[in-house]
């Protein structure tokens, strides 16, 4: 069917120098065109997280059509197959089309994004409520700890001085103050690590959790007198991530581990790793009392209890 048409170059007349000017315009726009595509894709694999990163890839598409058709303008100089450089327009008008009515409703979303100013400011208020924060916390602790250390104090003075003239329960009764007013403490110095978690730098590197995990076991063995309970440290695959935090999150849940597996007659504390979807899941399991699954998305909330 090109059989009945003529190259473009016809219409130049074959003169070299226009020839030659059309097919080096051609030929950068067609360049330039193709890698602004390659550069949206790029950036839009780099930034999964910006939003409406699925318009750079209309951009892209249309961008590319459109550098397509100076492609075909270089061909048609010599090949005239006009009804495939008109199909090749016909696709880029239609994405082109598809890209302007896409982005009519995103323009106001996008103009009410914040601006680089307006998060800087953002920022800088958020970094001034955390150290407002971290000082109220340090103070509060302060303020908190002295009653407990008197209450601990003074207890200890009856038990250690008086305690020939105290019968069994009231021993009893202050052992019982003193364990708690030290787990008093003990919450305070959680709440505070707890809120210095998210200002901590992450000290990444490789890490051996079998390890890990089985110093924790000991620890929390030590701590609590606990040794009835099985536990099982299954050799775990290697991590990366920061030592410190993951110590933590280890000591966290084999303790909570310990602590309700404890009234089975039996109790048993399994540590391990599975593959799931490709990916490394570590675990902790007990056969503990467990809890309801309606409430799993409140288990890592902070003062839940399940």
């Amino acid at each position: 069917m090109s059989q009945s048409f003529l190259p473009h170059g016809y219409c130049y007349l074959w003169q070299p120098g226009l020839l030659w000017l059309h097919l080096i315009s051609d030929s950068v726009i067609t360049l330039s065109y193709y890698s602004i595509p390659i550069g949206l894709v790029w950036f839009v694999q780099k930034r999964r997280d910006v939003p409406f990163n699925w318009m750079f890839w209309l951009f892209a598409i249309f961008i590319a059509g459109c550098g397509t058709t100076h492609l075909m303008e270089i061909w048609t100089l010599w090949h005239p197959t006009y009804w495939l450089s008109g199909g090749i327009k016909v696709v880029t008008a239609v994405s082109s089309i598809g890209t302007a009515i896409a982005l009519v409703p995103l323009l106001p979303k996008a103009v009410a994004l914040p601006t680089p100013t307006q998060l800087e400011r953002a920022n800088r208020e958020l970094r001034a409520a955390n150290n407002e924060l971290e000082s109220f916390g340090y103070s509060v602790s302060h303020d908190l700890r002295a009653p407990l250390r008197a209450i601990d104090g003074f207890s200890h003075a009856l038990l250690e001085d008086h305690s020939e003239s105290l019968d069994a329960e009231a021993r009893r009764l202050l052992t019982t103050v003193r364990a708690n007013t030290q787990r008093m403490s003990r919450l305070i110095d959680d709440l505070l690590a707890f809120s210095r978690l998210g200002r901590k730098e992450l000290a990444m590197a490789p890490v051996d959790l079998t390890s890990l995990a089985q110093t924790v076991v000991e620890d929390l063995q030590k701590g609590s007198g606990e040794h009835r309970a099985r536990v099982s440290v299954a050799p775990l695959p290697p991590a990366r991530g920061d030592r410190a935090l993951l110590h933590l999150v280890l000591t966290n849940l084999i303790g909570n581990a310990f602590k309700f597996a404890r009234r089975r007659a039996e109790p048993r504390i399994e540590v391990g790793a599975q593959t799931e979807d490709g990916e490394t899941v570590y675990y902790v399991r007990d056969n503990g009392v467990g809890f309801d699954m309606r409430y799993a998305d409140k288990l890592f909330g902070v003062f839940q209890r399940l």
